[in-house]
């Protein structure tokens, strides 16, 4: 055995002893309920909804979906009063959970011209939109103009574009800057650059057709603690102090991202990641590492804006809020069914399921998940897996030295808050993507239906054989 080797093995049995003292997580926390030892979600036992629908399988519970966006209005209606909530698209895309997060208040964030047309699609008004991002088209500039959506500029040709189009409509765009605070980063406009400024010069050369109101900045993602997200704020508030001193400009609203985390996930530290890909050491739980709750989060972010304006004589601004993850993470699931079993000398016994992060959980790559044997939470953990995804990989693995129950073919495992960037990362390769339901009082609905084989050739110019099967699995 080699030095690394031995290495490998000792941290790898340190995990697993780890795991056993950490044990498993109340299933409170997100919501989910023991059912005669089965995972049950809205009143429904995530057996029947893996028979039903198949696997894998995306299940949303709609009335945690919903309980979780009054809490954050609640919090923001205490602490921020009149914030303005968003939803940013990217973070899961689809049509039915954004309806059901519009139906409930929540405006949109969108980064793409397909999101900005999602948008317009699901009847959310122009002006609870937020249009960031680095590509837009200008189709979709001429769109956000004629909504009187809010346009954060990007870069330094884009205000040219957006002035183009205010013209040709004979509209005032609203106008947002987007401040790349991160500088490591592509996004936005440089607060110590000229391309900044140069935004600032064309919009005040052009009053009747840009109404510059708005900063944006997003700094930061699954962010368990305020400190690096208030310390971009005092930058952000630099620059808004700036505008106010050396060119009257009133910014009347002040967008702080999003990027909040949950206590549920995380995203692994260098060293976790680097001991999980290179040894399969699991990194330490997420809801055991310390963590600051929402509301004292977003307090920081106020007492940091309201000390700043009274030190600087300024009118505090309105606050946008674009959370993803704080919305969706636990209120999404994902079910796979395990498809094998492998017992190799001298490794971990190989879990085989439908579900690996080449295809429908890629975010398992960076961020630790919870899992639980939904089939049978009775059943005591007792050794450490890699599970695995079915594409022909071995880079296709859902988790490395999970410590999990005895596993058989046919079990079912939830993999926990794929609310965020599941389904948005979901690839069809090699094998169709999930189904997505949403469950409810013991009842399901299907927002988005499994993709077949026909689907997954239907942008192609080929010729098939007429062939009566349409790919459909169970």
């Amino acid at each position: 055995m080699s030095v690394l080797g031995g290495i490998g093995g000792v941290l790898r049995r340190f995990s697993c002893m780890r795991q056993k003292r950490q044990g498993k997580p109340p299933l409170s926390l997100w919501g989910v309920t023991d059912e005669g030892g089965v995972l049950a979600v809205g009143g429904m036992p995530c057996t029947r909804l893996a028979r039903d629908y198949g696997t894998p399988l995306l299940v949303v519970d709609a009335a945690a979906l919903l309980r979780r966006v009054q809490d954050v209005q609640a919090v923001l209606n205490e602490v921020l009063p009149g914030a303005m909530l968003t939803y940013s698209y990217k973070t899961n895309c689809i049509p039915g959970i954004l309806r059901m997060l519009h139906n409930a208040g929540v405006g949109a964030e969108v980064i793409s011209p397909y999101e900005y047309w999602l948008s317009e699609s699901l009847g959310v008004d122009g002006g609870q939109v937020v249009y960031n991002g680095v590509d837009k088209s200008r189709e979709s500039i001429a769109g956000a103009v004629a909504r009187g959506t809010l346009v954060n500029i990007d870069s330094r040709d884009e205000i040219d574009v957006v002035l183009a189009e205010a013209r040709e409509q004979r509209r005032t765009a609203r106008v947002g800057l987007r401040l790349a605070l991160n500088r490591s980063a592509q996004f936005g406009l440089d607060p110590e650059g000229g391309d900044l400024a140069h935004v600032v010069r064309n919009c005040l050369d052009a009053p009747d057709h840009a109404d510059l109101m708005a900063l944006h900045f997003n700094v930061t993602s699954n962010a368990r603690h305020s400190g690096y997200h208030t310390r971009c704020l005092s930058r952000a508030l630099d620059v808004m102090s700036w505008l106010a001193r050396e060119h009257g400009v009133r910014i009347r609203l002040l967008d702080v991202g999003g990027g909040f985390g949950v206590e549920t996930s995380k995203n692994m530290s260098g060293v976790e990641y680097g001991l999980y890909r290179l040894f399969g050491v699991q990194p330490g739980a997420a809801w055991m590492d310390p963590f600051q709750d929402f509301r004292l989060y977003l307090r920081d972010l106020a007492d940091t804006l309201r000390a700043f304006c009274t030190q600087n004589g300024l009118p505090v601004p309105g606050v946008c809020i674009e959370p993803g993850r704080l919305l969706t993470s636990k209120a999404e699931l994902l079910l796979t069914q395990v498809k094998a079993v492998k017992e190799r000398p001298g490794a971990e016994p190989f879990a085989i399921t439908d579900a690996g992060r080449l295809s429908q959980a890629f975010p398992c790559d960076f961020e630790w998940h919870e899992a639980f044997l939904a089939s049978d939470l009775r059943r005591p953990p007792s050794r450490p897996y890699t599970v695995t995804g079915r594409v022909c990989t071995r880079s296709d693995w859902l988790y490395r030295g999970k410590l999990l129950p005895e596993l058989a073919s046919g079990d079912v495992l939830a993999v926990m808050d794929a609310g965020a960037y599941f389904s948005s990362y979901a690839m069809n390769f090699a094998f169709p993507r999930a189904a997505v339901v949403a469950v409810e009082d013991g009842t399901a609905r299907v927002l988005r239906r499994r993709e077949d084989f026909r689907h997954l050739v239907g942008m192609d110019d080929v010729a098939l054989a007429d062939v009566t099967w349409d790919g459909g699995e169970r």
